[in-house]
């Protein structure tokens, strides 16, 4: 009995050390929304919005470049994945040539054929139009895979191997995100280029979308409900799991509640959450990779970090030059590109096709690395998860 204990007690505090380092980078990283709402709510309070606002406004920038270019770093060109590109390369070489390429030729028609200048929009704008859609069409899609992602990572670590539990994870994602965020949004944001073009091409009265909308956040509750009773009921109902569906809950709810006194909660909840998701993610599949190949924490931290920070510096210098013509959401985009001289419409529209060649990059990217279908992928990046 003694040996017995002896032989196991340091086995236990091991596993009992890991799981709590494993808690703790769950918490810091996959959990943001929670400790971020609180933290938010506290600095308000003590340093007013005005200030709180000054640095999480650049702050984001940071959080916002960074998540974009981890994971195109870690497809297009990190050590992790070199043996996937050079055995595909028409996923991780041509295709992507075929985003940029695509996504600069728009921009640059957009701007040599007009920019919008009035409401409603018209035929003359389709290429607005469809410069817009791609944009948000892939956000909503793009937010709702990473959420199904999150949810998928948790039912495999808590053994939920069955067909029915996919799918209801699926569905639920699916349903939050590609259906009532996007009608919520509709409604809370009325001012935006998204908002005006859908108002333009798709007519439906205010009080419609406003209807729509609080249907939207009522059925976010009620689908909420039924997958956290679903949970419960599961002999080992996962404990992270039920945290996530809180936090895709509040996603709706904070839009649908949003007031210039809730922007920032929104900022965090929403976009900073997702932003450190993917971060963190990233950074652990980097730095288990290089420690894997003999370097120590530090130094395997810091191979991820400086080629990252370098793609960030350069994003950045991008953002500070032209960033006022990142309009995908920005309710004053037709003052700023009516502002631009006729001579330089055709180089602003090779911006525009700039910026949507970042984010749709990101968006193929970030589908390549997390879906797993490719086994080479896998076979590469699961392990180091």
């Amino acid at each position: 009995m003694a040996v017995a204990a002896t032989t196991t007690t340091p086995q236990l505090r091991a596993g009992t050390g890991q799981w709590v380092s494993s808690a703790r980078w769950d918490l810091f990283w996959m959990f943001s929304a929670l400790w971020g709402s609180a933290l938010l709510g506290a600095a308000v309070l003590a340093a007013g919005s005005a200030r709180v606002g000054a640095i999480l406004i650049p702050l984001g920038v940071v959080f916002a470049a960074c998540h974009s270019w981890s994971t195109t770093y870690v497809v297009l060109a990190s050590p992790v994945l070199r043996e996937a590109r050079r055995r595909n390369r028409v996923k991780f070489l041509f295709i992507p040539l075929a985003v940029v390429t695509g996504s600069l030729a728009l921009g640059w028609a957009i701007g040599v054929t007009g920019f919008p200048r009035a409401l409603p929009l018209t035929g003359a704008d389709s290429l607005w139009a469809l410069y817009l859609a791609l944009f948000w069409v892939g956000h909503f899609w793009h937010f709702g895979n990473q959420d199904f992602g999150v949810l998928s990572i948790y039912r495999a670590k808590a053994g939920q191997g069955s067909l029915r539990e996919r799918k209801v994870d699926k569905a639920y994602a699916v349903a939050m995100m590609f259906v009532i965020q996007p009608a919520i949004y509709l409604k809370s944001v009325a001012q935006s280029p998204l908002s005006e073009a859908a108002a333009s091409f798709v007519p439906i009265p205010p009080e419609s979308v406003a209807i729509a909308a609080a249907w939207a956040a009522a059925t976010a509750v009620g689908l909420t409900i039924a997958v956290l009773a679903y949970e419960l009921r599961k002999p080992s109902p996962s404990v992270q799991k039920l945290l996530y569906y809180l936090v895709m809950l509040s996603h709706p709810l904070v839009l649908y509640f949003v007031h210039w006194r809730l922007a920032f909660l929104y900022l965090v909840v929403y976009f900073w959450s997702h932003w450190l998701i993917a971060i963190g993610l990233t950074g652990r599949i980097h730095t288990n990779y290089h420690r894997a190949a003999g370097f120590t924490p530090a130094r395997a931290l810091l191979r991820y970090a400086a080629p990252l920070g370098a793609l960030v510096a350069v994003a950045w210098l991008l953002y500070a030059e032209f960033g006022i013509y990142q309009v995908f959401s920005g309710s004053d985009y037709k003052e700023v590109l009516a502002a631009v001289w006729p001579d330089w419409t055709g180089v602003i529209g090779l911006v525009l096709g700039a910026f949507l060649a970042e984010q749709l990059l990101h968006y193929y990217c970030d589908r390549c690395l997390f879906r797993f279908r490719d086994a080479d992928v896998r076979r590469a990046v699961a392990p180091l998860l």
